[in-house]
């Protein structure tokens, strides 16, 4: 009975990726030339609960942290290591079936694509696995921060790590 509900779980996470529509965003990706980056937005948990009943937002950080990095994109090694960082979380949050099921439904339905929750959804055009460059990691930078004064002090908190431990350091690695 227990396998049952597991594979029917893991197979509806599974799914429901697929069902998503695509990006909005990149409807008129044939009107512009090369890729534009487009403003931070977050669904959280994309189709998954953000927690449990008795907790409903118990691991809506680490979904929003996950979609900072699935917004800009980059290589397969930061997606990678991305979605490890979300099963971490999600795991010391809690819940190791959730944080299991969660790293399969992201390594299954996250890859590069016109999906909303598709890796790089941030920008116009499909980049693929392309690495991010000091001006593109500028450009974020500016958008998250311009677009942190519309967000509670949890999300802003979120966003000055990402930016400090992710966006910073392409800019000065790229520098030296």
């Amino acid at each position: 009975m227990l396998k049952q509900s597991f594979t029917l779980l893991l197979l509806f996470s599974l799914s429901s990726c697929a069902l998503l529509s695509p990006n909005p965003i990149r409807q008129n990706e044939h009107l512009s030339e090369s890729p534009v980056l487009v403003p931070f937005t977050t669904d959280y948990c994309s189709e998954w609960p953000d927690g449990k009943k008795e907790n409903p937002d118990q691991w809506a950080g680490c979904c929003f942290t996950h979609d900072l990095h699935y917004w800009i994109g980059g290589t397969d090694d930061e997606r990678e290591n991305s979605d490890q960082k979300l099963k971490e979380c999600v795991k010391m949050s809690g819940s190791s079936l959730s944080a299991f099921l969660m790293y399969i439904g992201v390594r299954f339905g996250g890859r590069p694509g016109d999906a909303s929750y598709s890796w790089g959804y941030g920008w116009t055009k499909g980049r693929q696995y392309t690495p991010i460059s000091k001006e593109e990691a500028e450009k974020a930078r500016g958008l998250l921060l311009k677009s942190e004064r519309n967000k509670n002090e949890k999300e802003k908190k979120l966003i000055d790590d990402f930016v400090k431990n992710s966006l910073d350091v392409k800019i000065q690695n790229e520098e030296s």
